[in-house]
């Protein structure tokens, strides 16, 4: 099994950190009913809103095998005896607070008995606290002064804790199986497994996306039920009216070049290995993949342009040209990137683009 992410973001295979999986569960709760609209990396990690009711959700992953969250941690300042720079502290500070309000603090770990009074399952209220503990926690945070005449006592009594999986994997997979029954109801037919998971990688990729952009995003229940058609589409080529959405596919493109379709499809299956590889990397294993990849479409780029140009012939001479020049790379030939690892860019780059080895007839 693999490691559970630390709160510096960890990602998974897919390409997603576990803020991102657990946001794209909250937008499939709003896809069901549960909510209005959600947020990201707003007033909180993720703010889920049921009309004017705000609910604020702090995620906190825990790496380390055995460590729980407990109330001594989420109290605990980061600045000596300054309480308002605790995990509660900053949840409960420095936003609205309706009558309606609800804090979540979400956790890959069941948490220590004491903090474990407040969990819930998703979609769910939590029960009556113990007194004892919601005493401890308003003692701890003595001197935080909310806003709007609110108290700790009141925040308290609007907190509860979420247990999601433990590894980015495990909350993927939930999402995943939420997503089948959605997908084929959308499009009036059952998708194939794969189409799923690119379903998953693209809502992932665009929640990702805009948790960069300089104005939080704020997704109301028709912008995400466009967000998932959308990804549908791109995912299976079809439209949730039944129609054939005009994407080239790969084993289409690939057959102008005298490429079988069994043939097609091993390529095809390695271009979504190389996808899958390149979501998954980081910093400067990325940078390289990105360069390589780079240098692989300028290739394309010129095969092509020479192809219009009438120095090379369209169809199984271009595409053999095309590989030709991209195993011939300076990071090919010298083992930097492996000849299996070459042609799946390429053919991730030929699925990608516009055709590149024979003009659209």
């Amino acid at each position: 099994m693999s490691a559970a992410p630390a709160d510096g973001g960890r990602r998974s295979r897919r390409g997603f950190a576990y803020q991102d999986a657990v946001t794209l569960l909250d937008c499939l709760d709003m896809h069901e009913g549960m909510w209005t609209q959600v947020s990201w990396e707003d007033l909180e990690d993720i703010v889920c809103r049921n009309g004017d009711a705000p609910a604020y959700r702090q995620v906190k992953t825990i790496e380390e095998v055995g460590k729980r969250h407990s109330v001594a941690n989420v109290c605990a300042p980061d600045i000596p005896k300054k309480p308002e720079t605790s995990y509660l502290g900053k949840l409960f500070l420095g936003k609205p607070l309706p009558a309606e309000t609800r804090f979540t603090f979400i956790v890959n770990e069941s948490p220590h008995v004491d903090f474990h009074a407040f969990v819930v399952d998703r979609g769910q209220q939590r029960g009556p606290v113990p007194l004892k503990i919601r005493d401890d926690i308003i003692v701890r945070l003595k001197g935080v002064d909310i806003p709007e005449g609110r108290d700790i006592g009141w925040c308290v009594d609007r907190l509860e804790v979420l247990v999601e999986g433990r590894t980015i994997e495990q909350v993927e997979d939930r999402a995943l199986r939420r997503l089948g029954p959605i997908v084929t109801k959308i499009l009036g037919q059952p998708p194939l497994t794969t189409d799923i998971e690119d379903v998953l990688v693209w809502l992932g990729v665009r929640i990702a996306r805009d948790a960069l952009a300089p104005v939080p995003r704020k997704v109301g229940t028709r912008d995400f039920q466009d967000m998932l058609h959308e990804a549908i589409t791109r995912a299976t080529g079809r439209k949730p009216d039944g129609s054939t959405a005009p994407l080239t596919k790969l084993t289409d493109k690939l057959a102008v070049a005298g490429v079988p379709a069994d043939e097609a499809a091993g390529h095809l299956d390695n271009a979504l290995k190389y996808r899958r590889a390149w979501r998954a990397s980081l910093g400067p294993a990325r940078e390289a993949m990105d360069a390589f990849a780079d240098e692989v479409h300028a290739i394309c780029s010129r095969v092509m342009a020479e192809r219009r140009a009438g120095r090379i012939p369209a169809g199984s001479e271009a595409y053999f040209e095309t590989l030709t020049r991209v195993e011939g790379l300076p990071a090919v030939s010298s083992g930097t990137v492996s000849l299996a690892r070459a042609h799946a860019v390429l053919a991730d780059v030929t699925a990608r683009c516009q055709n590149r080895y024979a003009d659209a007839s």
